[in-house]
């Protein structure tokens, strides 16, 4: 095998040495199906695979890797990597030399480029609400000719077929969750200018968007997401009561939503749908669910007839039996397949956790088995965190396998809307909480209703995926949840100090205002609970537990029920009574500076 080591690449906010896992979460293919290149994450290395001879044959080393893509003319390989200070990767495929490294600002993730080869787009994941995401590139001289702003964490990537149009899934809805409709959307933008054209809704409850692929006749963008049921309490799972796996189709001409598919059964969840991709005759429609560890199959033509067929078509979004007869489950073997390629007749799912490859053929009448293919010779055995992290993205610990840890706190941190759990009544909706620190403050959930976050992490199982964990597995979610490290916030400067403007909040959160008194350094929480008289209705009065405010740049909306946008309104409009914080005498600089602040933790 052919290891060739990229320059050095000292990626600031990261650090330690690569892990032992590899991590594969990005996988492209060459046209002629040959050659996979395979991004591991946590190994800060690039496989590339050969398809015919089933191994890796070479690797090229690469810090902090995140996500790949190919040059049309299959001879160029471009990677994004990094955290706060993020690089864009050019490596040259025939000699492997790397090229250059551009900056590419903070967490660069999706990207893809034009048909012409001539321009790179990518998002990144992270951003201060005032800067651009999305962003143009052009590979002559290595210069952004254009910059837009998506709505929230952009995570998908796709341009239309004729190249006019770049397509962007964002992650997680922003919008306030106490709302009777909460759902994340794409933006589509014109791919010369980065000139908004559209943004469009995805179904009610959707969120964690985690791909997005075009249809080879360039009719269709398929996006991959989860639907959220929240407006009803989390009583029972049966028949995703609660939560569901869902394709969306997006007609692309027209720039219209169609319908959205459940990948789910009747009585099985299809939890954490992940990587999507098409066969090249657009028969196959293939899905990585990564929560069940299987990949789904949809015939994509059949499934399309059903859909101008509906007689019910709104109704098509929550009918667990749409695509009965249409679909295929293919169990894989190992754990957490994310990213998929399709190569010819077959189909290359990467399994995070398993360090490998699996391919599934793909027939006339349906796919195949599935076989495994190891990235490495000698696997290592997962340590208790690694232990944790597998189990808390495993929905097969969970009644039915309807969801993971991970489908409410994806990357353990917040989803973005409100649910109505039955650890403190019924009908009192709230805040999907980050579990960043939560072992560190206690006690935990919105109303310090737990007394650890170890009993929470419990009593979730037992109570909310109706699973009793035997202890061991307890204890290395808990390893998991422990071994969390935050993201350095983006309204910091890129070498981690605070901007003026947050210089001037900090005095402002440390005296008037009087912050600090209920969030205290080194996790800006507490451990007491407080009444404030912000709740709503029987809950007017009730005592709540103190945030964590580290990373509270990325979890919005706030307060317990989610209804606050932003940080300043945190403040200044739901601070009525100027018991959360002594804010109302604050000028308006006095306003923007905290939240600077606040916003910089």
């Amino acid at each position: 095998m052919r290891v060739i080591a990229c320059a050095a690449l000292a990626v600031a906010g990261v650090s330690g040495a690569p892990s032992p896992y590899l991590s594969p979460g990005s996988v492209v293919a060459d046209r002629a199906g040959k050659r996979l290149y395979v991004a591991c994450e946590t190994a800060g290395a690039i496989l590339v695979f050969d398809t015919g001879d089933e191994k890796v044959v070479a690797r090229y080393t690469l810090e902090q890797v995140r996500r790949i893509a190919l040059s049309p003319d299959g001879k160029r390989l471009f990677a994004t990597a990094g955290e706060v200070t993020g690089l864009l990767h050019e490596i040259d495929l025939a000699t492997g030399a790397h090229l250059r490294s551009l900056p590419a600002g903070h967490t660069p993730e999706a990207l893809t480029v034009s048909p012409d080869g001539r321009t790179l787009y990518y998002c990144n994941r992270f951003a201060r609400d005032d800067q651009k995401d999305v962003h143009a590139l052009d590979l002559a001289s290595g210069r952004i000719t254009h910059s837009a702003k998506a709505v929230r964490e952009p995570a998908a990537i796709c341009l239309s077929k004729d190249g006019k149009t770049l397509w962007v899934g964002n992650h997680l809805p922003i919008m306030p969750a106490n709302s009777q409709h909460v759902f994340a959307v794409l933006n589509v933008f014109d791919s010369a200018t980065l000139a908004p054209v559209a943004t469009l809704d995805l179904p009610a409850g959707a969120f964690a968007v985690r791909d997005a692929v075009m249809s080879p006749d360039g009719r269709y963008c398929y996006v991959t997401h989860s639907i959220g049921r929240f407006t009803v309490p989390t009583t029972h799972l049966d028949r995703g009561w609660i939560n569901t796996s869902a394709v969306s189709v997006f007609e692309v001409a027209s720039r219209t939503y169609v319908n959205a598919v459940l990948l789910d059964d009747t009585v099985r969840g299809a939890a954490n749908p992940w990587g999507v991709a098409v066969s090249s005759d657009g028969r196959w429609l293939c899905v990585n669910v990564s929560g069940t560890h299987e990949l789904v199959v949809v015939d994509a033509v059949e499934m399309m007839k059903r859909l101008a067929a509906a007689e019910h078509p709104k109704e098509v979004v929550n009918d667990l039996g749409f695509l009965y007869g249409a679909k295929t489950r293919v169990p894989l073997e190992g754990q957490g397949p994310r990213a998929l390629a399709v190569c010819g007749e077959r189909v290359f799912s990467a399994m995070y956790f398993g360090d490998s490859l699996n391919s599934v053929e793909l027939w006339d009448d349906g796919p195949g088995a599935a076989v495994e293919l190891p990235l490495v010779d000698t696997r290592p055995q997962p340590g208790l965190a690694r232990q944790g992290e597998m189990a808390f993205h495993d929905a097969t610990l969970c009644y039915q396998h309807w969801l993971s840890c991970a489908s409410c706190h994806p990357e353990a941190r917040s989803d973005g809307t409100n649910w109505d759990l039955m650890n403190d009544g019924i009908g009192n909706p709230k805040q999907s909480r980050s579990l960043l620190y939560t072992h560190r403050t206690s006690p935990v959930m919105i109303t310090g209703v737990r007394a650890s976050a170890e009993v929470a992490v419990t009593k979730g199982f037992a109570l909310i995926q109706f699973h009793e964990l035997p202890e061991p597995q307890l204890d290395s979610v808990n390893a998991y949840l422990k071994a969390l490290k935050p993201v350095p916030s983006p309204y910091r400067k890129p070498d981690g100090s605070l901007t003026d403007a947050a210089k001037r909040g900090k005095v402002v959160f440390e005296g008037k205002a009087g912050c600090v008194t209920c969030h205290t350094p080194p996790y800006y929480g507490s451990k007491k609970k407080f009444a404030f008289g912000l709740g709503s209705d029987s809950e007017r009065d009730r005592e709540f537990a103190t945030p964590i405010l580290i990373e509270v740049w990325r979890t919005a909306p706030y307060m317990y029920d989610g209804r606050a946008m932003t940080i300043r309104d945190v403040i200044t409009t739901d601070n009525t009574n100027n018991k959360h914080g002594h804010t109302k005498g604050l000028s308006p600089q006095e306003v923007a500076d905290l939240a600077e602040y606040v916003n910089s933790l």
